[in-house]
């Protein structure tokens, strides 16, 4: 019976069975039998719990079990167990007002109860503050525990599927991935920092019951005080750092930015147990159930991931010189400042800091008693996920569908492609000085009689400087922006995707060659001298020009 399910779980219509979210064909498939579930079936089925649930507590006879206070500095609305009501604001220290709880839409569907008294929360919360008392998150905790206190925060539990536009610093291309959110929990109080609040999970939503009114007896609850829209933005901020991770690493970087989109999905209210200071900037909370800490004092950490890249390139580039140079200290060191400002000035152009908020965590842990006596489970894995929330990318087939995909940026093709561009671009004029000479050779005449290499100077610097500029900054975007992508079947199989064009590198990429335009049209070499106009074309004679003269110079 529905009743007797929980709404946390999707149970195949054929069987009865616990059902799993198929990423790949967007669906729920049973684990035991196959059948399918789809998406709009799962959350009918959480709506109708939902409804029975709501009917079953408002014909309760303790249904005005509770006395509610509002406070007019902060807004936060709370009930109080009868007889249980404080005369000041936890949220802002402000003095409550009182009255009678009677908005029935309030009533949450779910409530997973305190496993930690606040003796024993306020025990572990003063002995992290002091192992932390190095820092300023351990300071102020120690000198704000008159502030501790215990509440039934109000949350979201959002279930369904997830998708998001991804894009990578420095590059123009959208990549589009999607995945599925198991029960995550979104705070939905004003007052309090949620990703403070998140960095405190996970739960044990084994322990979720139904909400009835004697589980909240002797603790306070706060009320839900946010809108739909910044529930949903918050939403969308958490799904965006779940799947962080993922993007970082199919990315090759940390410089993502990651906007998400929900899907059809389903919603439940819950209240979780909660203790929490807050004081001025700290706020610091702890899991009453799993007894987990999470604590922020709004410090930023800011770091360069970037320059890691462009160090290590002028690193190579400065100890070839200096082998070439015999160690040369002068030629080094020179060597060392040219390099150092071309590539950091190329890579460097449109990259920032990385600004993150430090905030101080235990381990994820869960909280048991054995003989009346409360211990603390710090085991490693400790109430992970037991699903695979990984996010699967998406690109159109030829049909215009879209597609799970795997996608990749290097491989060992292309990089002999990348230096056989670059050795092509340098050498051209060579190449073909090298076929005149051979053709114009007489019986007898050696190969190198009349034939000088060094002439082709003027085009050797033109091109070795563009083909630097290439590998420090431009293989990065045309890479990143041309990525070779296979369609992910259902039985693990792959298939190639795309035309060869659409993947082909090209150091032509650092005028635009190759790149769509306002139109999805592709930027040609006439098409770019065409937009330039005049400049374009004077631009187009005068490497014609140098090309011309470099061949001939060395064979006449």
């Amino acid at each position: 019976m529905i009743e007797d399910r929980s709404p946390l779980r999707i149970y195949c219509k054929n069987c009865g069975a616990p059902a799993g979210f198929d990423i790949i064909n967007q669906t729920y498939r049973c684990t035991s039998c196959g059948e399918v579930t789809g998406i709009q079936e799962a959350n009918e089925s959480v709506y109708q719990w939902k409804k029975l649930q709501k009917e079953n507590l408002l014909s309760s006879s303790a249904a005005q079990q509770g006395e509610e206070c509002s406070c007019p500095g902060c807004g936060a609305r709370v009930i109080f167990g009868i007889g249980d009501a404080s005369e000041k604001c936890g949220f802002c220290g402000n003095k409550l007002v009182r009255s009678e709880f009677a908005d029935d839409a309030q009533l949450p569907d779910m409530i997973i109860p305190f496993v930690i008294t606040p003796e024993e929360a306020r025990k572990r919360m003063l002995e992290w503050g002091h192992k932390h008392e190095k820092t300023p998150e351990g300071k102020s905790i120690v000198s704000s525990m008159g502030q501790f206190g215990g509440y039934y925060l109000p949350y979201r539990i959002v279930k369904g599927p997830v998708y998001a536009d991804v894009f990578r610093d420095g590059n123009d291309r959208k990549y589009e991935c999607g995945g599925f959110i198991e029960g995550t929990a979104v705070n939905t109080s004003k007052q309090l920092d949620n990703l403070v609040l998140n960095e405190a999970e996970p739960f044990d939503w084994s322990a979720a019951r139904p909400f009835e009114y004697g589980l909240i007896a002797g603790m306070p609850v706060k009320l839900n005080d946010s809108s739909d829209a910044d529930i949903d933005a918050r939403v969308a901020e958490e799904v965006a750092e779940d799947f962080r991770p993922e993007v970082e690493k199919v990315m090759q970087t940390s410089g993502v930015t990651i906007n998400t989109k929900t899907g059809n999905m389903s919603t439940l209210s819950a209240l979780l147990p909660v203790y929490f200071i807050k004081s001025g900037k700290l706020t610091a909370v702890m899991n009453g159930q799993t007894g987990r800490i999470a604590v922020s004092k709004d410090r930023k950490k800011v770091s360069y991931p970037w320059i890691i890249e462009p160090l290590i390139y002028t690193t190579i580039l400065t100890c070839i010189m200096g082998w070439w140079s015999h160690w040369y200290l002068e030629m080094v060191l020179l060597s060392a400042a040219v390099f150092g400002l071309i590539i950091f000035s190329a890579m460097g152009d449109g990259r920032g800091s990385l600004i993150k908020r430090v905030t101080l965590k235990s381990k994820a842990s869960a909280a048991k008693r054995q003989d009346g006596e409360l211990v603390i489970d710090e085991s490693k894995n400790i109430l992970k996920n037991p699903y695979d929330n990984t996010p699967v990318f998406y690109e159109a087939d030829e049909k215009g569908q879209k597609v799970p995909v795997r996608i990749r940026f290097y491989t060992v093709g292309r990089w002999l492609s990348i230096l056989f561009n670059g050795i092509i671009t340098v050498t051209l004029p060579l190449i073909v000085a090298a076929f005149l000479r051979w053709c114009s050779m007489e019986e007898g005449e050696s190969f190198m009689e009349g034939f000088h290499p060094l002439y082709g100077a003027a085009w050797y610097t033109l091109t070795a400087f563009i083909v630097i500029l290439y590998f420090v900054k431009g293989v990065r975007k045309d890479a990143y922006d041309h990525p070779i992508i296979y369609q992910l079947f259902s039985n693990g199989k792959t298939r190639l995707m795309g035309k060869r064009r659409e993947r082909k590198l090209s150091v032509l990429s650092m005028f635009g060659i190759g790149s769509m335009d306002r139109n999805g049209k592709r930027l040609t070499v006439f098409g770019l001298i065409r937009d330039l106009g005049g400049r374009g074309i004077g631009m187009a004679l005068i490497i014609f020009f140098i090309f011309l003269g470099s061949t001939l110079a060395m064979v006449f």
